[in-house]
């Protein structure tokens, strides 16, 4: 019987927060750009599971999609699930509903969070310690899988354009893994990471808050 600490159970917890969050804004993408039904199941598990697996490649260390195999299983269901609510709603103009937006904001805003700390502990486990490569290996993990995604549907990825998505990431990694320098509670450390990042998200959904841009004068004139 295998027993699991305090800190197993939250990153498991998190990882499965994580999972179906990314499962539930893969299988939308995959719905909005008319995928059927394999295509959404497997937009929903690279989206969920895509950033473990680049993090694992690079580290050398055994894909964790493979080795907890239920991760890819619950990204399955979820997507299932998702693509028969949609299919109940497919005469609804619902993609272009002010909830349904704020719905996908909030989910993929969940799973960055989430995800940033199953990153963090990932790379720590693995024998990185330095603030850098954990702040690297917690942002890939967040937002490999939704640049997976982005790629697969030809679609410039969320990461270069939309409202402060990675530098969200990037700010929240560092968070994390300072609080985990100070020894701070880790239930807290986790909860706070994602709190933080959802308000930092819908801050700059509600603003239009993103990083300059160049509008080139050719675009001005059209």
């Amino acid at each position: 019987m295998i027993i699991l600490d305090s800190i197993e159970i939250i990153i498991l917890i998190f990882g499965i927060i994580g999972t179906v969050a990314f499962s539930v804004s893969g299988s939308l993408t995959a719905i909005e750009k008319h995928l059927d039904l394999f295509g959404v199941l497997i937009l929903a598990v690279v989206t969920a599971c895509g950033g473990g697996l680049l993090r694992d490649t690079i580290l050398h260390t055994e894909i964790a999609m493979f080795r907890e195999w239920w991760f890819p299983l619950i990204s399955f269901a979820t997507s299932l699930l998702v693509f028969l609510i949609m299919y109940k709603l497919k005469n609804l103009k619902w993609e272009n509903y002010k909830y349904y937006k704020i719905t996908y904001n909030l989910v993929d805003s969940i799973g960055l969070g989430a995800f940033v700390v199953v990153g963090a502990n990932a790379a720590m486990n693995a024998g990185v310690n330095n603030w850098f490569p954990v702040t690297f290996f917690s942002v890939l993990t967040a937002v490999g899988g939704g640049l997976l995604r982005d790629i697969m549907v030809a679609k410039i990825p969320d990461i270069f354009r939309k409202h402060i998505y990675a530098v969200a990431s990037i700010i929240i990694a560092v968070y994390h893994y300072l609080l985990i320098q100070f020894n701070c509670i880790y239930w807290i450390n986790v909860t706070s990471t994602v709190i933080i990042i959802i308000v930092i998200r819908f801050l700059a959904y509600h603003y239009e808050l993103s990083l300059p841009k160049i509008k080139l004068l050719e675009e001005e004139i059209k």
